[in-house]
C-alpha cells in the first residue's frame, strides 16, 4: 500500500485539532447550512479524494488534471488513484466524475488496517457487527434511513441506546460475529460493516466467497471515528448527515483546545485513563491523549496500548502514578439504573491506590463517542474552566443531533449518570 496513505491516516487525530470555528450548538441558526470543512488530512478515506479534503467533487478533478498534465505528482496526492490500478491517469478522472454523479460502481477506500478495500457503491443493505461501528452508523442516520438490515443480538446490548435496532434481524448472539446462514436468509446484503480487529468476523472468507464484502472501519480508534463517519457517509449516501457530525466533532475539539490554553503552567493536573476493566492506557492508546487535549498531563510511561492492573499487582501504587484523576471509560447501559453497582464493581479493581482513596476515581460511559468522552474528560479535570456540566451539555447535543431514537424519546442526559463519581455513589463527605 502507498506509504503516504498510511501517513495521512496516522495524522488525522493530530491535525483535526485545527478544524472548526466555534463551539457547535446543534439548534443554532447555522445548523442546517452545508458545512465546508477546511480539513485536508484525508479523513474521507475514499480513493478518488485526490485533494485530500472531506469531499468528492470538482476540486478532485482539478487535482487529477494537474497530475495528468504534469503540474503536480501523484506522490503528493495519496488518494488520487481512484481505480486503484497503481497509475493516476484519465481512467481515474472518468471514475471520479462518475463518483460525483453518484453512479453505481465499485469504489475503493482505506480501511481500519490501512489496506485498500473495495465496496459496491452505494451500500443500501448492510449488516453491522461491532458496537463502535454501530455507533458510527447510528450517528450518520444509517439506522433511521433503513440501511441496516442485520445486527448482532448479544445479551449485553444496551436496548436503551439501541432501541432503534430491536426489530432488526439478529445475525448472532455475539458482538463480534455473524452467522453465515442467517445473513444469507436476509438476502441482498451489500456488505458487512465491522471493526478492524481480526477477532471480528472470523469467518470472513465464507462471506467474501459468497460475494458479500466484509468492510472494516476504525470506529473504536478515538477521533478517527470522524474519518469513519465521513467514509461511511459517502458509501451509504448519507454525506449531509456525516458532514454535520464532522462539524460537531470539529467544533467541540476546537473549543476544548481553545479553553485548554487557559490552564496555567503551575496548574497542570495529572491523570491516568483506564479502558475495558483493568487496562490502564499506555502512550499508544487512543485514550492516552484525552487529558492532554484539555490541558492536563497523562503520566503513563509505557509504550503499549494498555497495562493491566490485576489482583496482586502493586505497581499502580507507586507515587509517580498518584494522579489528580483516574478516569475509567467503560460501556454501561444508558438507562443506568444500576450505576452505583457499575461504579463499585469497576472501582474494586483500583480501591487500593491513593487516587481512589482520595475519591478521585471517575467512570465515564464509553458508549458515548470519542468527542463526548473528551468533553467529560475536560469537565472532570478542569470544571472551573469548562464547567462541571460541560460533558453532559456536549453529550446532550450529540443525542439531539445524532441519536434519533433517544432524541424522539426525550432522553435527558442530566437525568442519568453518563459520568459517575465517588460522591454520586457514596455521597459527599
Amino acid at each position: 500500500m502507498n506509504a503516504k496513505i498510511v501517513a495521512v491516516i496516522a495524522i488525522v487525530v493530530v491535525v483535526a485539532a485545527g478544524c472548526g470555528a466555534a463551539l457547535f450548538v446543534m439548534n443554532n441558526d447555522d445548523s442546517d447550512k452545508p458545512y465546508r470543512s477546511s480539513d485536508m488530512t484525508g479523513r474521507l478515506a475514499v480513493m478518488g479524494n485526490a485533494n485530500n479534503d472531506d469531499y468528492i467533487d470538482d476540486k478532485d478533478l482539478d487535482v487529477l488534471d494537474a497530475i495528468i498534465d504534469g503540474t503536480t505528482t501523484a506522490a503528493e496526492h495519496p488518494l488520487a488513484d481512484a481505480n486503484n490500478d497503481g497509475t493516476v491517469d484519465s481512467k481515474d478522472r472518468e471514475m471520479v466524475q462518475k463518483m460525483i454523479d453518484k453512479t453505481k460502481q465499485t469504489v475503493y477506500f482505506v480501511d481500519a488496517n490501512s489496506k485498500i478495500a473495495k465496496a459496491d457503491y452505494p451500500l443500501s443493505r448492510v449488516v453491522v457487527v461491532g458496537t463502535n461501528v454501530m455507533l458510527s452508523v447510528q450517528a450518520i442516520g444509517g439506522i433511521t434511513e433503513g440501511r441496516v438490515v442485520g445486527v448482532t443480538g448479544e445479551k449485553t446490548k444496551d436496548y436503551t441506546l439501541f432501541s432503534d435496532v430491536k426489530d432488526i434481524t439478529k445475525v448472532s448472539t455475539s458482538v463480534a460475529s455473524a452467522d453465515y446462514d442467517t445473513v444469507s436468509l436476509i438476502g441482498n446484503v451489500d456488505a458487512i460493516l465491522t471493526m478492524g480487529s481480526a477477532t471480528y468476523i472470523k469467518n470472513e472468507k465464507q462471506f467474501t466467497d459468497a460475494g458479500i464484502e466484509v468492510l472494516r472501519f476504525p470506529s473504536s480508534d478515538g477521533l478517527r471515528a470522524v474519518s469513519t463517519a465521513l467514509t461511511l457517509g459517502y458509501l451509504l449516501q448519507l454525506e449531509e448527515r456525516a458532514q454535520k457530525y464532522a462539524k460537531f466533532c470539529d467544533d467541540v475539539l476546537e473549543h476544548v483546545q481553545d479553553l485548554a490554553k487557559k490552564v496555567k503552567e503551575n496548574e497542570v493536573k495529572t491523570a491516568l485513563t483506564v479502558t475495558m476493566t483493568l487496562g490502564v492506557s499506555g502512550t499508544i492508546s487512543d485514550y492516552y491523549p484525552l487529558p492532554q487535549y484539555v490541558g492536563a498531563k497523562n503520566v503513563a510511561d509505557w509504550d503499549t496500548a494498555s497495562k493491566n492492573y490485576e489482583e496482586g499487582d502493586t505497581w499502580l501504587r507507586d507515587e509517580k502514578y498518584h494522579v489528580d484523576k483516574l478516569i475509567h471509560y467503560k460501556q454501561y447501559s444508558y438507562d443506568d439504573a444500576n450505576f452505583k453497582d457499575t461504579y463499585k464493581t469497576l472501582a474494586e479493581n483500583f480501591d487500593d491506590i491513593a487516587t481512589y482513596q482520595d475519591h478521585n476515581y471517575v467512570v465515564v460511559n464509553s458508549y458515548a463517542p470519542a468527542i463526548v468522552r473528551l468533553a467529560y474528560t475536560a469537565s472532570i479535570l478542569y470544571p472551573e474552566i469548562y464547567g462541571a456540566d460541560y460533558g453532559d451539555e456536549i453529550h446532550q447535543q450529540y443525542i439531539d443531533g445524532f441519536v434519533d431514537n433517544l432524541r424522539e424519546a426525550g432522553y435527558k442526559v442530566s437525568e442519568h449518570h453518563a459520568m459517575i463519581t465517588y460522591d454520586d455513589v457514596y455521597g459527599s463527605a
